[in-house]
């Protein structure tokens, strides 16, 4: 759920998550056989949470995403 919502919080997102992708996701999620250990990753290289398009609307929502998680990864590691 904290990934849902702190997706939710992007900036810039033209459609924020909905249920219905929530849903969607886990649904994936599991079909996948991806386990919380792996949602809960802390490593700033892994910044982009698994099948993290499944819960994004449309492609830019998803370049946009992808685009903020490198910068934030680049500063990062520039600390």
């Amino acid at each position: 759920m904290k990934i849902f919502y702190d997706m939710r919080e992007v900036p810039g997102l033209k459609k924020k998550p909905s249920t219905s992708e929530l849903l969607d996701w886990l649904k994936l999620l599991l079909n996948e056989d991806i386990g919380p250990e792996t949602l809960r990753e802390t490593d700033p290289r892994k910044l982009i949470p698994p099948l993290h398009g499944a819960l994004l609307k449309n492609e830019q929502d998803v370049h946009l995403f992808e685009r903020l998680a490198f910068m934030s990864r680049r500063k990062e590691s520039q600390s």
